[in-house]
């Protein structure tokens, strides 16, 4: 190896440590002082780089990159306020616990608090939503400062990666320097071969020990109870053998497995029960009480559901999951288990012999199954102002094990609602970790990119404004990305809050319609995706299975208060259909 500075040298270390421990993608934003970090990583023989121009995009095409296999994606940047937009992907990052690894070039520490030009504090820039941070030290030309270098690599990595993974930070200030002379190069060559002869300072991180005291009180727990549940909310199985393991411990139990539309459970060969977020708005159904849960994952995206939980918060209640699942908006009487969801599972389904079903299967089950036929029903053009509909129809025309992408308010409650395992395989990811819209088209192309499977993004419009350049990553990097754009035009989901319902209509539309009366579909042109316009979900049968090699859009236009009423109008039919 070759070496024209000594921040080339340091930055083939860092990058190179992180790509043998085992990162396939880094994203970079152009910049000067990161340019040795940048030729670092676009050099490396094993590494896809992509270059995205927007910082707040380009780390959420980082994180969906890391969504997609589980590799934790490099983010590198200049100094200053470049990473400062990394910092709604970290947060996202942390509170959905994804591996992201963020180097932020910096100016030298020396000139830190000097009012020198593009220099700020970057230490600690992320605070507490790292999960690791280092203020790497200056580079030096000597083995123990390369080595040094990657010691904090692989610290990086491992925090990233365990079992309540998240985003990790190296802050890496850089000077200006001259090229080597011929006695610096032969003295980096002299280190950099000195490195590839140690000993990686690689170490697995340990598994969280299973709780045997917890499984003995959910033995206990299961063992004594009638109406048994198991909820699974969002990211509650990470990969179909996780999930397999929960659908065994169901199917054991006789427990009906009610499955956030991002658990990982909702969409699989054996079908856990859709559509409770219809059947228990009836009183019929939201009455009858559950004497013990078992909740793997996050909170629910289904208010109805959360709803059934907090007024039977007295049933008996074993959650599961990573550090950031612990917390309880329900303050329910309970334990937490930090456990990995299929070492728990399959701990507790050998304990327990033959059982009876849970009381609440049969009517669970009796009640899907109505709304299930009801929704088999040819769609009419009596209802064509449903957004719901649309996103059902176009989840239903994609491809098996092809990737769906809800962003955030309307369109990941449609899917929660509406969607089975009937409907295919699906690998469901949304921005759940704090719930909001900012980065969802670069999110989206980053699962594409990775995954380079057919990957259907459902979008409002306001999500889709937010993010107008995650359509330049799109058209770059994610040819195999749809977007289902619903435009109404503003913020429909404030119309489904009842508190909102009788206030003032020029109030309302001031601070929560938000009209912007766009015309959307000048993005087309102008950022290389094909646009097409839908009036009826049936269009969907004769459109998503065609492609032209490049990005596309599906513009729905409805009217927000029409699509309110139309929706309502389902869910009524839809829950007298279960027997309501």
């Amino acid at each position: 190896m070759e070496f024209a500075t000594l921040n080339a040298l340091h930055a083939a270390v860092l990058i190179g440590e992180l790509a043998l421990a085992g990162v396939k993608r880094a994203v970079i934003s152009p910049g000067s002082r990161s340019t040795a970090l940048a030729r670092a990583a676009v050099e490396h023989p094993t590494l896809q780089t992509y270059t995205i121009l927007d910082e707040r995009s380009a780390a959420f095409f980082a994180l969906g990159l890391s969504k997609a296999d589980g590799a934790p994606a490099i983010l590198i940047c200049t100094s200053g306020t470049a990473g400062a937009n990394y910092f709604p992907a970290v947060i996202e990052a942390a509170k959905s616990g994804v591996p992201l690894l963020i180097l932020t070039a910096d100016r030298p520490t020396r000139l830190r608090h000097t009012c020198a030009l593009q220099t700020m504090d970057q230490t600690q820039l992320y605070g507490n939503f790292t999960a690791f941070f280092a203020d790497v030290p200056a580079a030096a030309l000597n083995f123990d400062a390369c080595f040094w270098v990657r010691c904090l690599a692989r610290q990086a990595f491992d925090a990233a990666t365990e079992f309540s993974a998240g985003p990790a930070h190296l802050n890496v200030p850089l000077e200006e320097l001259s090229e080597f002379s011929a006695d610096e190069s032969r003295r980096a060559r002299e280190v950099w071969s000195a490195l590839q002869q140690t000993a990686s300072t690689a170490r697995h991180a340990a598994a969280t020990p299973l709780a045997q005291e917890a499984l003995a009180e959910t033995r206990k727990r299961v063992d004594t109870s009638l109406c048994g549940l198991i909820v699974a909310g969002p990211g509650a199985a990470a990969a179909r053998g996780e999930a397999a393991t929960v659908f065994h411990l169901a199917r054991k139990l006789g427990w009906p497995l009610l499955a956030d539309v991002t658990s990982g459970l909702r969409f699989f060969d054996e079908p856990s029960l859709p559509f409770y977020d219809v059947f228990l708005r009836a009183e019929n159904f939201a009455s009858l009480a559950p004497d013990a849960v078992l909740h793997f994952g996050g909170f629910p995206t289904s208010k109805a559901l959360a709803n059934y939980l907090d007024h039977h918060r007295d049933a008996k209640t074993v959650r599961f999951g990573r550090e950031i699942d612990r917390g309880d908006p329900l303050a329910r009487d309970g334990i937490f288990v930090e456990a990995n969801p299929a070492d728990f599972c399959s701990a507790l389904a050998e304990t327990i012999g033959p059982s009876r079903d849970s009381l609440l299967l049969e009517p669970f089950q009796r009640a899907a199954r109505g709304v299930r036929e009801e929704l088999s029903r040819p769609v009419g053009d009596d209802s064509p102002e449903s957004e719901a509909l649309f996103v059902r129809e176009a989840v239903r025309s994609l491809p098996d094990a092809a990737n769906v992408v809800f962003a955030n308010s309307l369109p990941i409650r449609y899917g929660d609602a509406l969607l089975s395992s009937e409907d295919g395989m699906r690998d469901v990811f949304a921005l759940r970790g704090v719930s909001g819209i900012d980065g969802t088209i670069s999110h989206a192309a980053g699962i594409a990119a990775a995954s380079r499977k057919p990957t259907l993004l459902v979008c409002g419009d306001l999500a889709f404004l937010h993010d107008l350049t995650g359509l330049i990553a799109a058209a770059n990097y994610a040819p195999t990305l749809t977007t289902l754009l619903l435009d109404n035009n503003g913020g429909g989901i404030f119309h489904f809050l009842p508190a909102l319902e009788n206030e003032d209509q020029t109030l309302f539309e001031a601070i929560h319609g938000t009209p912007h009366d766009l015309d959307l579909s000048a993005t087309g042109a102008l950022f290389g995706v094909d646009w097409s316009s839908l009036a009826h979900p049936a269009q969907f049968d004769t459109t998503m299975a065609a492609s032209s090699g490049r990005p596309r859009v599906f513009h729905v236009r409805s009217s927000r208060g029409q699509n309110y009423a139309a929706h309502m109008t389902l869910i009524e039919r839809l829950k007298k259909a279960s027997g309501a």
